[in-house]
């Protein structure tokens, strides 16, 4: 499987993500199957900043339809995209 790199970093460019959306898009991605992700151990497990930031960084991703919700399951959309910023970050 190859995944093309330069696609995605122009998603990053062409997007102009917000750091707070990008961290957090990349915590889910790490995540696989994200849960709880406004939770004290999510927040703290990544790195981010608080969960009030978690809560406006997702509404900006599902928006731009990046992430995907299932039951409580958060999903990042392309999983070509997931693989990538697991492997990048």
């Amino acid at each position: 499987m190859i995944i093309k790199s330069n696609s995605y970093v122009k998603v990053f460019r062409q997007y102009r993500l917000p750091e707070k959306q990008k961290e957090l898009l990349v915590a889910i991605a790490k995540e696989g199957e994200a849960q709880e992700i406004t939770s004290a151990n999510f927040v703290k497990k990544h790195k981010l900043i608080s969960a009030s930031s978690v809560q406006s960084a997702l509404k900006g991703l599902f928006e731009k339809d990046f992430i995907t919700q299932e039951s409580n399951i958060i999903q990042v959309y392309d999983r070509f995209f997931a693989l990538w910023l697991r492997k990048n970050y």
